[in-house]
């Protein structure tokens, strides 16, 4: 259930823009640009844990807020089609959807 009435100190497009840049960062950085969805989530929560995220004036970690304003990591990065979901019958990956050229070079989906 995703909740709109919450003081947040970041807008939603401000947070939506950190979220979005801080995991496409975090999939660039893999060989495969393929990564498990916690793993996603507890980087994600390390590297934005110094940033003033605050909801009614209580310091929030960036998961909360993916949960509170977008339903959710899933929800998020179906919101987005440079992600991909690979789920599997034990864990949930996401990938950056990129096109392989010939030279062997990636080119991002947008």
């Amino acid at each position: 259930m995703v909740h709109k009435n919450y003081k947040w100190n970041v807008s939603e497009e401000e947070g939506r823009d950190i979220v979005y840049n801080n995991i496409e960062a975090l999939l660039n950085e893999r060989s495969n640009n393929t990564i498990e969805i916690e793993e996603l989530v507890f980087l994600l929560n390390n590297r934005t844990k110094n940033m003033d995220i605050r909801n009614n004036n209580k310091k929030k970690n960036i998961s909360n807020f993916i949960k509170v304003i977008c339903g959710g990591m899933i929800n998020f990065i179906d919101d987005y089609s440079i992600f991909i979901l690979d789920i599997n019958e034990k864990n949930t990956f996401v990938k950056l959807n990129q096109i392989e050229t010939n030279d062997g070079k990636f080119i991002k989906k947008k």
